[in-house]
């Protein structure tokens, strides 16, 4: 199957056009230079954020918004120390709008963590679609760019050009996606994946559910012509090209929500093998065992979040900001620690053997392709009777309960999470 579909693997555009474009801007590859553009953007995140955050000018020039995202997605720095240092500067009556986004984030994965059978069904239904429609004209020409809606294919080019796209661009293209070229939302889906730096399982895959009116019954988003032309300041409208009125997807009712996993208590006092993944990069403040962490290894499922093969440039992003973490912690210590990239993981029982490690802890990976692997870890561990620990932050445990119904009940807990965490 592999094989016959080349047009997936090959990107949206020619190898040369790509590369005559930074695939990749000057995202936060580290903490200290995300710390720096939180600084640099926080006197925008109140009033001028509010008032213009839904306006697309552009490539590279998202200005209204923060391009946090790459940064939040891969727990550069932490959702509440964002939080913390826009109400250091506004009030949460003039910032509400900005933290709501911060907040979406944490309902969405909080909400597929409950539900992980929907991030199963998505992938099952997405290698259904690639095989029906493999060779399909309409599919192919989406994926290149090449419809002749003027505003989706620049929003194609620009995603596979800059990996980005802004929030408002990618409803639209959503919608368009599957109302106006009826195509499988999964394989939007999955294309988006496959580009975004910020590419998340739960975000993502939830957002597509959104718009094709499976998340929510009865209701779908349609882009509208008038709201397009509207919020890119005049660049495009296409009146005439998309359909602005259409039946949402056949909803069906979703699981109900689990029961999350309360921690696994790790001990504080024997030697540990600490597993890094793409999903949490902040490990100087997480809750660690970090005077015995005698061995770090570092298992990027980056490659494995799209079928379709991810762009290198989110590979390249994805193993840069898990190496300036590893390296930064590592640096940070006291002691010598063994730190190891992308080990196969029927090496690790002998990588524990030989540094004596007695347990294993990871900082918890949600539904996804980490945790799949940390799944597979685990099952090592268990045939060689080692301890695996996985340790959930406190700000997951705590939010991610309320996430069983809609947003916005979840939003009327916003407040109380704030003073839960001393975010004021």
């Amino acid at each position: 199957m592999f094989v016959s579909i080349f047009w997936f693997i090959r990107g949206c555009l020619p190898s040369e056009t790509i590369l005559t474009i930074p695939s990749v801007r000057d995202f936060n590859l580290s903490r200290s230079a995300a710390l720096k553009h939180l600084n640099k953007v926080i006197p925008q995140l109140g009033t001028f954020y509010r008032d213009n955050r839904n306006f697309d000018p552009g490539p590279f020039n998202h200005d209204a918004v923060t391009e946090l995202s790459p940064s939040l997605r891969h727990r550069v720095v932490l959702e509440q120390e964002v939080i913390r240092e826009v109400l250091l500067s506004h009030s949460f009556d003039i910032a509400a709008k900005f933290i709501t986004e911060v907040f979406w984030r944490t309902y969405w994965k909080g909400w597929l963590e409950m539900r992980p059978t929907v991030w199963q069904d998505y992938q099952k239904k997405r290698d259904q679609d690639i095989t029906n429609w493999e060779n399909n004209d309409k599919l192919i020409k989406a994926l290149d760019g090449d419809t002749g809606i003027e505003c989706f294919d620049s929003w194609v080019k620009e995603l596979c050009e800059t990996n980005y796209l802004h929030n408002h661009a990618r409803m639209w293209f959503a919608s368009i996606w599957i109302f106006t070229l009826q195509l499988p939302w999964t394989l939007g889906a999955d294309f988006f994946l496959k580009h975004l730096l910020d590419g998340d399982p739960a975000s993502n895959t939830l957002s597509w559910r959104w718009v094709a009116g499976l998340q929510t019954r009865g209701k779908a988003y349609l882009a509208l012509a008038d709201n397009i032309r509207k919020f890119t300041l005049g660049r495009f409208n296409p009146k005439n090209d998309i359909i602005e009125n259409a039946k949402p997807l056949e909803w069906q009712e979703p699981p109900r929500p689990q029961k999350i996993l309360a921690n696994d208590g790790f001990k504080s006092n024997v030697p540990t093998l600490l597993i890094v993944t793409e999903d949490d990069l902040s490990l100087r403040n997480a809750p660690l065992p970090h005077s015995n962490i005698v061995c770090i290894i570092s298992l990027n499922s980056t490659k494995k979040r799209s079928i379709m093969g991810v762009s290198n440039s989110v590979i390249e992003f994805s193993n840069e900001a898990i190496y300036n973490a590893v390296t930064d912690y590592a640096n940070a210590k006291a002691i010598p620690i063994t730190c190891l990239s992308n080990v196969p993981i029927g090496e690790i029982p002998k990588i524990t053997h030989d540094l004596g490690v007695r347990q294993i802890v990871s900082l918890y990976s949600p539904v996804g392709p980490s945790q799949e692997i940390i799944g597979k870890v685990n099952a090592m561990a268990e045939k060689q009777a080692l301890p695996i620990i996985t340790v959930m932050r406190d700000w997951d445990a705590i939010c991610w309960p309320y996430a069983t119904k809609g947003f916005f009940k979840f939003k009327e807990s916003i407040p109380t999470f704030i003073k839960q965490f001393n975010l004021t």
